[in-house]
């Protein structure tokens, strides 16, 4: 009877070990699906949902979640990630353990405000999970992802997990109120590679005159663009406009998850159903636009919540549409201003105006198309530039 007892007692002890380690691995595992999500050298997450409750002084947190695919003033909408590190520009961010980031949110609030932070209970979280229709459960809170800032230690206020194509933000704390108040619990951000792949197009192929059909022609717009060795040109009102057409592989990778300008393109581009990566050909313009180059014949206008499809007409840009002595104009001014760049060309009454930038490459230069001078033109002979400060052309 005794040998009995003595085999019953390990029998238990074996089945809690074996439900310890079970759950153990369990808990491992969601921590790393997140990794496993997160571990490549680039991903782009745009804002899709958020879900939001009210907190009442008695009742505290409701259970009763509403969605919004509307982001407010403030909220991160895009996120990149790349090899398990976090940023959201212009800020980076490291991971940090549960305990650290528990103390340090208390630690930054004045002491009598410290005893009114709560944890949100697993069961919260999941119903939060759930109601963003995420395919993941978590067993205790360790099993988010925590983060402050990089220079400052700064805890935010939000944790992650991910699974396939899906980045979760949670909400894991709230603090007493005195008015009934909407808390938000947690936003929902979607991966940009489910969106259209383009591969990369040879730059030296798409030169020619690009026509969207569907565009209805104004001065501002003519539905026409011309692309010379490396440029796209476009007539708005009494000007010729010229942007840089960039080849995103010439960048490093760590060079574009640290452009703020590149991460607001790429989430215009996910926003239309396409893809803005390392791979791709593109340009902007002085109104935000993106353009897209999907392949050597396509060209796709993303921007102002509209997307327009360029086709390649012709190889070649007539002269009506785009002046040789105006290319010449551009290339000039170029070689007379070493580290700026002419973007325009204005001609009204009296001598053309050669409107020059210190940059022209939109898709990475925050300041591209913003004019640093302006320079009148005085004459164009034997294919030499002068301007009114005297200088002749470059040979």
């Amino acid at each position: 009877m005794r040998k009995l007892n003595i085999f019953s007692i390990i029998l238990v002890v074996v089945i809690l070990t074996g439900c310890g380690i079970q759950k153990q691995k369990a808990d491992n595992t969601i921590k790393k699906t997140t990794h496993n999500v997160l571990k490549s050298d680039s991903k782009t997450w745009t804002f899709s949902k958020k879900i939001t409750s009210k907190q009442t002084p008695n009742a505290g947190v409701s259970n009763d979640l509403s969605t919004s695919v509307v982001s407010k003033i403030g909220d991160i909408s895009n996120w990149t990630t790349s090899k398990n590190q976090f940023i959201s520009y212009p800020i980076n961010y490291k991971q940090i353990s549960l305990k650290k980031w528990q103390h340090d949110t208390q630690k930054r609030m004045v002491k009598s405000a410290q005893s009114k932070v709560h944890w949100m209970r697993i069961s919260q979280i999941n119903a939060v999970l759930k109601k963003m229709g995420a395919d993941i459960k978590i067993n205790k809170l360790s099993d988010l992802v925590f983060l402050e800032t990089k220079s400052s230690n700064m805890p935010l206020a939000q944790a992650f997990v991910a699974k396939g194509y899906h980045l979760y933000a949670i909400n894991p704390q709230y603090t007493d109120t005195e008015q009934t108040i909407t808390i938000d619990r947690g936003q929902a951000f979607t991966d940009t590679r489910t969106k259209k792949a383009t591969g990369q197009v040879a730059s030296a192929k798409l030169n020619g005159t690009w026509i969207a059909p569907e565009t209805t022609t104004s001065a501002s717009d003519t539905g026409k663009i011309m692309v010379k060795d490396g440029y796209l040109y476009q007539h708005r009102y009494d000007s010729y406009e010229r942007s840089a057409i960039q080849v995103l592989s010439s960048y490093s990778l760590i060079s574009l998850n640290q452009n703020t300008t590149y991460a607001s393109q790429k989430t215009n581009a996910a926003r239309a159903d396409y893809q803005l990566t390392q791979k791709s050909v593109a340009s902007g313009d002085s109104l935000g636009y993106l353009y897209l180059f999907v392949s050597e014949n396509e060209l796709i206008r993303i921007g102002q919540g509209q997307t327009a499809t360029y086709k390649k007409t012709s190889t070649l840009v007539a002269a009506n549409d785009l002046p040789k002595d105006d290319i010449t104009i551009f290339e000039q001014l170029d070689q007379k201003n070493p580290g700026e760049a002419a973007s325009t060309i204005t001609v009204k009454a009296g001598p053309a105006i050669v409107g020059m930038s210190s940059s022209i490459k939109y898709l990475t230069d925050p300041d591209a198309g913003q004019i640093t001078s302006n320079i009148p033109v005085v004459s164009l002979e034997n294919g030499k530039v002068a301007t009114s400060d005297g200088e002749s052309g470059i040979d």
